[in-house]
C-alpha cells in the first residue's frame, strides 16, 4: 500500500453527490496526481480507515461513517438547508493520518461544502504548511510540492447561505454554451437562473434537465406587454389589458405550458422614467394587468410560480398600488436606485455619491417590508456585462439555445474582457455597499431571490472576479467586504479580465 494513500469514502453516488464526487475527485487529482480509490460508507472495510488519509462526503443520513463521527462529537452538525459541515484534521482512526470531511444537511449542502472545499481550502489554505519544518515559505517550496504528499494544514466551516435563492438574469440568446454556464454556477453555489426569451428554445426540456442535474432552477422569462420600446405604444385602457391578458395566457400555453421549467418570470410596463403613459397610471394599469393575467394562469396551473420583474423607475412613489400585487407573486425589484449595486455603470468606473447610496438603500429597506415578511421578495443586481443594444435584434422565432462553437466564444471573450475589466474595480471598489445592502434585506426578510444580470459576458467561459464576489456575498453577506474580497481573488476558478 502507498505510504500516503489517500481513499474517498462516499454516501451515494447520484444527484447532486455524485456531481459533488466527481468536482472533488477531480480538484484532488490535480493536486495528487494518482487515482483515488473510492468506496461507499456500506463497503469500506474498517482496516482502509486506519491504513489511509481519509476523505468522507454525504450526509449523516447516507454516510454511516459520517453519521459515527457526528455521534462521537467529532464532527459538527450542518443546521439549515443547502447547509454543510466541513472539516480536515488529524484522522479520528490513526493521528498519523489526515481525514477530510465534507457533510451536507441535504443534496445540495454536500454539493456545496465540496465547492467549497475546492475553492477555499485547495485554492488556499492547502499551501499553508501545519508543520513549519516541511513547508518553507521564504523559498516558496509549498506551492511546488504535492500537498496531499505532507500533512494537510487544520481547517473547519460550518456555513449555509444567507439567500436561499441566488441567481443570474440573462437574455437566452447569449448563452452561448449552457452546459458551461450552468457548470460555473455550481463552482459559485448559484441556484438559480432566469432565462428572457422571445420565444421558448425548441432544446428547452435539455436545458431544464442539464441545470437540474446541477441543481439549479430554470424560470422561462418572457413579455408581458413589454418590449424594447418600453411600452410607449402600449394600450392602457381596460379593453387593451383584457385582450393583453388573454394574449398572455395564450402564448404561456402554447410555449411554456408543454416544456419543462420551474417557473415564469415576466416583465410589464415599468421600465420607463415616467408614471403615466397615455394619461394612465403605470403602477394603477400594471397590478390590474397583473392580477388579472395571473388569476388566469393560476387558475388553470395553480401550482406554477411566476416572478414579477418590476423596474422601480415609474412605480417608486407609488407603492401603494404595487402593495396590491397578488400574494401568489414574486415581486423581484430592478432599478431601485443610482447607486451600486442596482445602476449599470458597466464599461467605465464610478465614484458611488455617499447620498445616491443612502437614498437607494431606504429604498430597498422600504419595499423589503411593502408586502409580509413570508412572501417571498427578490432584486435584481447589476454592474456586470449587458447586451450590445446597438446590434439587438428580436428572434422571429423559436431556436436553438446554448450551443455556439469553440472559435465564436473565445474571439467574443477577447470583446468582453474590456468590459470586464471596468466591472472588475468597480466591484473591488463597492462591494462594501452590496454588503451592506443584502445584509439589511436578510435581517429583514425570511425568504429571498436575488439575481444579477450577467448577460453576453462569456460567463460560460471564465468566471469573473465581479460574478464570483456576487455569489459569495449573497452566500454570506455577515462577511465583512474585504474578507471576501480576499477569499474570493484565490479561487481556482477566478480570473481576472486583464491576465
Amino acid at each position: 500500500m502507498t505510504e500516503n494513500r489517500w481513499i474517498i469514502v462516499y454516501g451515494k453516488y447520484e444527484g447532486l453527490e455524485k456531481k459533488a464526487l466527481n468536482l472533488l475527485n477531480a480538484s484532488i487529482f490535480d493536486l495528487y496526481k494518482t487515482p483515488i480509490s473510492c468506496f461507499s460508507a456500506d463497503e469500506v472495510e474498517e482496516y482502509l480507515l486506519k491504513e489511509c488519509n481519509t476523505i468522507l462526503v454525504g450526509t449523516a443520513e447516507n454516510n454511516k461513517i459520517i453519521d459515527r463521527i457526528i455521534k462521537s462529537s467529532e464532527l459538527d452538525v450542518p443546521k439549515r438547508a443547502q447547509g454543510y459541515s466541513a472539516s480536515v484534521k488529524t484522522s479520528v482512526w490513526n493521528k498519523d493520518k489526515d481525514m477530510m470531511v465534507v457533510c451536507g444537511y441535504d443534496d445540495a449542502g454536500v454539493l456545496y461544502g465540496c465547492v467549497d472545499i475546492i475553492n477555499k481550502y485547495f485554492g488556499s489554505i492547502i499551501y499553508n504548511p501545519s508543520d513549519p519544518k516541511t513547508y518553507l515559505f521564504t523559498s516558496h517550496k509549498a506551492f511546488f510540492t504535492n500537498p496531499f504528499t505532507v500533512r494537510c494544514p487544520e481547517w473547519k466551516q460550518v456555513s449555509s447561505p444567507s439567500v436561499e435563492t441566488r441567481g443570474v438574469w440573462t437574455w437566452g440568446h447569449v448563452i452561448y454554451d449552457y452546459k458551461a454556464f450552468f457548470e460555473n454556477m455550481v463552482l459559485l453555489k448559484l441556484n438559480e437562473i432566469v432565462i428572457w426569451n422571445d420565444y421558448a428554445p425548441i432544446n428547452a426540456n435539455d436545458i431544464v434537465d442539464y441545470a437540474h442535474s446541477l441543481g439549479i432552477k430554470v424560470i422561462w422569462g418572457f413579455a408581458w406587454g413589454w418590449d424594447t420600446n418600453c411600452n410607449v405604444s402600449m394600450g392602457m385602457d381596460d379593453d387593451s389589458v383584457k385582450k393583453l391578458s388573454n394574449d398572455i395566457l395564450a402564448k404561456y400555453e402554447k410555449e411554456y405550458a408543454r416544456i419543462k421549467g420551474d417557473g415564469i418570470y415576466f416583465q410589464s410596463a415599468t421600465e420607463l422614467d415616467t408614471e403615466y403613459i397615455n394619461g394612465k397610471l403605470i403602477a394603477e394599469t400594471v397590478v390590474e394587468l397583473v392580477n388579472i393575467t395571473s388569476d388566469k394562469i393560476l387558475g388553470k396551473y395553480p401550482d406554477l410560480s411566476i416572478q414579477f420583474g418590476l423596474h422601480a423607475n415609474s412605480v417608486k412613489n407609488r407603492l401603494d398600488y404595487i402593495k396590491k400585487v397578488d400574494p401568489r407573486i414574486k415581486i423581484v425589484w430592478e432599478n431601485c436606485g443610482p447607486a451600486f449595486p442596482f445602476a449599470d455603470h458597466s464599461g467605465r468606473n464610478i465614484t458611488i455619491k455617499p447620498e445616491d447610496f443612502n437614498n437607494t438603500f431606504e429604498f430597498t429597506e422600504k419595499i423589503s417590508q411593502l408586502r409580509s415578511v413570508d412572501d417571498s421578495f427578490g432584486l435584481v443586481l447589476k454592474e456586470m456585462t449587458f447586451l450590445d443594444w446597438s446590434q439587438f435584434e428580436h428572434i422571429e422565432k423559436n431556436f436553438i439555445l446554448g450551443e455556439k462553437t469553440e472559435r465564436f466564444m473565445q474571439d467574443r471573450l477577447k470583446e468582453k474582457r474590456k468590459i470586464w475589466r471596468f466591472s472588475q474595480v468597480n466591484w473591488i471598489e463597492n462591494l462594501k455597499y452590496m454588503q451592506k445592502t443584502i445584509k439589511r434585506v436578510v435581517e429583514l426578510r425570511k425568504e429571498n431571490n436575488v439575481q444579477a444580470v450577467i448577460e453576453d459576458g462569456l460567463f460560460e467561459k471564465e468566471i469573473s472576479l465581479p460574478a464570483a464576489l456576487y455569489a459569495e456575498t449573497l452566500w454570506d453577506c455577515e462577511k465583512d467586504s474585504e474578507e471576501t474580497l480576499k477569499t474570493v481573488c484565490q479561487f481556482p476558478c477566478v480570473k481576472f479580465a486583464n491576465i
